[in-house]
């Protein structure tokens, strides 16, 4: 059950005819039924429906509420990405801001910071106030409120947004000291990462507008990454070789090619970053970066290892015209991580 192996998977998946890759999710979640690792198997699914934006939202409700704290975290990401299709996704993500586990409370809080109103400021705060936390709440907590800077100070400025001497009062204090940009970057990010299609002017300007931005801060941008971005990017000798080097990637790439490399991963890809998808004679498949070949076998790595396969055991092979980095990443991250994100590649100068 390797995760790489789970994520290539579903990648290949994606390509494949909407209704028989769905119809097919449905029917093995009915076989699932009391296996023990039922929770993270859903999950798979759930997955699965997200990247056609088909989410059942039954199933997420079940994995809402799930015993393993782990898929309720991922049902809370899934939450975020697809509130606008999902009826009362505030309020659901209101309501896992205070869960018990703090992986669930930084996936909440992440959602709720593209909710600028107050009522999802106040989730923020509650929070930030629940016990156990850690560094990465703390830094989501601190993101959101400096996304919204402008929703909520007029009311703490009041005297009515924190309660006296609570945790996100050293919260805030940070959010009005560093003053961040972040609010400077929410019309471009709002441009870049639009369902709808915007036209190319505008996401020029709006492009150049965030490659021209300065701050954020680098320290965050690296925890940011790591939690993001390791899976396929070497730094150091941390992460993998799914995708570039990113040692001197500041030195590299300008300011603008950074930000399209996140906004726009598709832009421009080396052709030995693109992805191979493998379809074998026994309905197995292997999606991953094409390593060597000879007229008998090829070489496959997944992101976690390398494979080899027969040629004689190929059914089909594709090459996806396509960066195996996933689009639509810079809609995930809060306009505060953004920030942070740039900040510590343009440092990495190796």
């Amino acid at each position: 059950h390797e995760w790489r192996t789970r994520y290539r998977a579903r990648a290949d998946l994606q390509s494949r005819p909407r209704d028989e890759v769905l119809s097919a999710a449905r029917q093995w979640l009915g076989t699932i039924g009391s296996d023990p690792h039922a929770d993270r198997l859903k999950t798979e699914v759930l997955w699965l429906q997200q990247s056609f934006h088909a989410v059942d939202q039954g199933l997420l409700s079940d994995l809402l509420q799930a015993n393993m704290p782990e898929a309720r975290a991922a049902a809370t990401r899934v939450l975020a990405d697809e509130r606008d299709q999902i009826p009362g996704a505030i309020s659901l993500l209101t309501a896992k801001a205070t869960d018990a586990n703090p992986r669930v409370r930084c996936e909440a809080v992440r959602g709720l910071s593209f909710v600028p109103n107050l009522d999802a400021m106040r989730a923020v705060i509650a929070a930030a106030n629940v016990e156990p936390t850690d560094r990465y709440v703390d830094y989501t907590c601190d993101a959101a409120l400096g996304a919204n800077i402008g929703v909520w100070k007029g009311e703490y400025d009041a005297g009515r947004f924190v309660p006296d001497d609570s945790r996100a009062e050293s919260i805030i204090n940070s959010v009005l000291g560093l003053e961040k940009k972040a609010q400077e970057i929410v019309p471009y990010l709002s441009i870049l990462t639009s369902k709808d299609p915007q036209p190319e002017e505008a996401r020029n300007k709006a492009m150049q507008a965030l490659a021209d931005v300065r701050g954020g801060d680098r320290q965050n941008g690296k925890v940011v990454f790591r939690r993001i971005c390791v899976a396929c990017h070497k730094l150091g000798n941390e992460g993998s070789e799914f995708g570039p080097n990113v040692d001197d990637v500041g030195k590299r790439l300008s300011s603008y090619k950074l930000v399209e490399s996140i906004i726009d991963p598709n832009a421009e890809v080396a052709e030995k970053y693109l992805s191979t998808s493998v379809l074998m004679n026994d309905g197995r498949s292997i999606v991953g970066l094409l390593v060597s070949e000879t007229p008998e076998e090829v070489v496959i790595f997944d992101g976690k290892e390398k494979k080899t396969v027969a040629v004689a055991d190929i059914d089909e092979r594709t090459q996806l015209r396509q960066s195996s980095m996933p689009e639509g990443l810079a809609a995930t991250l809060s306009p505060n991580e953004f920030l942070d994100v740039i900040a510590f590649l343009k440092s990495l100068k190796k």
